[in-house]
């Protein structure tokens, strides 16, 4: 083999590393930006772990539910405790130190000992702190919030982190973040296009004063649109969803909102879309319920989940094609049964803001919205096969 070939070859390994490699897109904002003076947490899971399902966790005094893979409990990819501390993360190789020996992929260890000792970001940072010594092995940005209504990134490599708090400034009192570091140690970041579009949704919200999770899950996790440049006009059918917010690798979603009030932290949102987001719906849930409904956490893993994945097989033309009349048809079935979703939950919470709710009627109310979930995604099915 030729040095020719010996270049093409590299080449190619080096493009199939890249698009194998997790890649979430993720994002904050503070009360001076979102709507009604919540604080939001927001995160795309992309990786090869397509079978995702929620577990509810107890260790001591703390409580939590947490993102994982079917059947790992050892690691966690996004979640909340009972003391309304909300954690998230995106890769970052760029925080790898050159010349140093970097290690990785420990980031799914180190959310869930997070979850189950902190209550506040000052502790997530305490807790940073006292491991740069010995190191970890990680490199992301970990986004938190807090039921203060603290909210911060921090930039994390093997022995030192970056804290990024969010500006003061009410137009851009909100972060994002992709796998790339603002405070880089290297160039091996990417996702710039993912985390420029996003920057733009989020900016246009603001502007217009809808920065809510309705939006973020709606707008943002579901969107599709690319650059120009990256658009194939030879075919406009179709839509590769290899550089959009929404990936072909998008296996969840997930959206914390909290209203910022320690005596309010139980009625803080995990709102989870289990499944690549244009091809699901989020459904609410809360740590305080004590629990998980079934259709997301079976012995078969989360059922949900299936039905999901089942209709990305619909949608796909190829691996990451999606097909847009396709698309458009589901999403119009799709967002009949998030806006019930929504209209429910809003009225909801008005009510438990003023009266608090027992953990079973919290408990029974997300068995509802599951179902209606479930309800959404079967009928999807059943008109996609008509």
């Amino acid at each position: 083999m030729d040095k020719r070939h010996h270049l093409i070859v590299a080449l190619l390994i080096i493009t199939i590393s890249f698009h194998l490699l997790p890649a979430c897109t993720t994002g904050l904002a503070g009360a001076g930006a979102a709507k009604h003076g919540h604080v939001l947490l927001w995160k795309n899971r992309d990786t090869g772990f397509t079978d995702n399902e929620l577990a509810f966790f107890r260790k001591d005094k703390f409580r939590f539910i947490g993102l994982i893979n079917k059947n790992d409990t050892t690691q966690v990819w996004a979640g909340i405790n009972n003391y309304g501390f909300a954690i998230i993360n995106a890769e970052s190789r760029d925080m790898a130190v050159p010349g140093e020996p970097t290690e990785y992929d420990d980031e799914g260890y180190l959310m869930k000992m997070a979850l189950q000792r902190c209550q506040t970001i000052e502790d997530f940072e305490k807790m940073l702190r006292e491991s740069n010594g010995a190191g970890r092995r990680v490199t992301s940005n970990f986004g938190v919030i807090d039921a203060a209504g603290g909210a911060a990134f921090f930039e994390t490599g093997n022995h030192e982190y970056i804290r990024c708090n969010i500006p003061d400034s009410e137009k851009h009192n909100f972060l994002i973040r992709a796998n790339f570091a603002y405070n880089a140690r290297s160039s091996e970041g990417y996702g710039h296009v993912r985390h420029d579009r996003a920057l733009t949704l989020f900016n246009q919200a603001v502007e217009k004063n809808i920065l809510d999770h309705h939006y973020v899950i709606s707008t943002v996790s579901e969107d599709i649109d690319l650059p120009d440049s990256l658009l194939d006009f030879a075919n406009p059918v179709v839509r590769k969803t290899r550089d959009t917010i929404n990936r072909y690798r998008t296996v969840a979603a997930v959206v914390f909102d909290a209203f910022p009030s320690d005596d309010r932290k139980n009625l803080t949102t995990f709102w989870c879309a289990l499944g690549e987001p244009v091809c699901s719906v989020s459904v609410p849930l809360w740590v305080s319920s004590g629990r998980i409904p079934e259709a997301l956490n079976g012995s078969d893993g989360a059922a949900l989940n299936v039905l999901f994945q089942t209709i990305k097989t619909r949608v796909y033309d190829d691996e990451d094609h999606i097909n847009l009349d396709k698309y458009y048809y589901v999403r119009k079935i799709l967002d009949r049964g998030q806006k019930k979703i929504f209209k429910c939950t809003d009225r909801k919470l008005k009510r438990w803001r003023k009266n608090s709710p027992s953990p079973d009627e919290i408990a029974r109310f997300q068995e509802k919205m599951v179902s209606i979930a479930v309800s959404t995604a079967r009928r999807t099915l059943r008109d996609l096969h008509d």
